[in-house]
C-alpha cells in the first residue's frame, strides 16, 4: 500500500525486489486473535497468520517481488524474542541488498515505530531510505514537506530528511490497485473495501505519488 508503485516500476526494470514481513505472526499460535484480528474475521493468531501470509503472497506475485516473513509477533501477542533479536534476524535478512526501505512517516503504528527505531541504529551496510506509510497518510490528509519526520525519530535528522514524490506511472498504478486488493481481509477494517481506495490512490497521485526519504 505504500510502495506497491514503486516494487513494480523497480522490478521492471530489472531488481530483484524482496518484501520482507518482520512481525508476521506464529503460524501454529493457538493465542485468541487481538481485537483488530478478530475484526478481520480470524479466532486466533495462528489462523490470522496463515491466511495474512497467503493474501500477502498473492501481492506480492502481482509485482512480481519475492515475500519474506519472520515470524515474530506483533501487537497485541507475544514478540518472541528480545529487541536485540529482532534487530540482528533482520540485519541477517537484508545482508547483501543494494538498499533498505523502512517505515518513516508518521509511524502512528507502533510495530513500525518499533521496527524503525530498532533498525536506525543497527548500522546497516547499505543505502537506507525511509517511506511514507500507507493508509496513515491518507487518514491524515497531509501534504509531505521536506522536512516533515515522524516525532519519535531522533532530533537529529531533524532538516536533513527530504522527502522526495517518486511518481507513478499508469501500469504501475494499476498493478498496485490489483496488489492492495488482494488484502482482502484488511480492507474492510481498513474503510478502503469500497471507495476509500480509489479516494486513497487519488490523494497519492495528486501529491505526486509515493515517497521516499534517503537517510543522510
Amino acid at each position: 500500500m505504500s510502495l506497491g508503485a514503486t516494487i513494480a516500476g523497480a522490478v521492471a526494470a530489472g531488481a530483484t525486489v524482496e518484501i520482507l514481513t518482520v512481525f508476521g505472526y506464529r503460524p501454529g499460535s493457538p493465542a485468541p486473535a487481538g481485537p483488530w484480528d478478530s475484526r478481520s474475521g480470524y479466532r486466533t493468531e495462528g489462523e490470522a497468520a496463515l491466511h495474512r501470509r497467503r493474501e500477502d503472497a498473492e501481492a506480492c506475485r502481482i509485482l512480481g517481488a519475492e515475500q519474506r516473513v519472520m515470524s515474530f509477533g506483533a501487537e497485541p501477542y507475544e514478540r518472541g524474542a528480545e529487541p536485540g533479536q529482532i534487530r540482528a534476524a533482520v540485519v541477517a535478512a537484508v545482508a547483501g541488498a543494494d538498499c533498505v526501505l523502512m517505515p518513516g512517516f508518521p509511524l502512528v503504528h507502533p510495530d513500525h515505530d518499533e521496527l524503525t527505531q530498532l533498525l536506525l541504529g543497527a548500522g546497516l551496510p547499505c543505502r537506507v531510505g525511509l517511506y511514507a506509510e500507507q493508509p496513515y497518510l491518507f487518514y491524515e490528509r497531509k501534504t509531505l514537506r521536506p522536512e516533515m519526520r515522524a516525532a519519535t525519530l531522533d532530533e537529529s535528522l531533524t532538516g536533513r530528511l527530504h522527502w522526495l514524490r517518486l511518481g507513478m506511472g499508469r501500469s504501475e498504478r494499476r498493478l498496485k490497485m490489483r496488489a492492495i486488493r488482494c488484502y482482502r481481509s484488511q480492507l474492510r477494517p481498513l474503510g478502503l473495501s469500497r471507495i476509500g481506495l480509489y479516494w486513497l490512490l487519488w490523494h497519492e497521485a495528486r501529491r505526486g505519488g509515493e515517497a521516499v526519504a534517503w537517510l543522510p
